[in-house]
């Protein structure tokens, strides 16, 4: 993930938050599980984002 672009991760980020909230009242826990990688991969691709553009 080192050489991708930070707008594909954020995208997604969002398409498996998306997906976790379809699934929410099939699995609980595989909501919980989808949506935490997602915050996960968010929060990352914004970082990513912010040190290609400032650093």
């Amino acid at each position: 993930m080192n050489y991708s672009n930070p707008a594909s991760i954020v995208v997604a980020s969002v398409m498996v938050t998306v997906l976790a909230l379809k699934i929410k009242d099939d699995c609980y826990y595989c909501f919980l599980g989808m949506f935490i990688v997602g915050v996960i991969l968010f929060i990352f691709g914004l970082v990513k984002y912010w040190k290609r553009r400032h650093g």
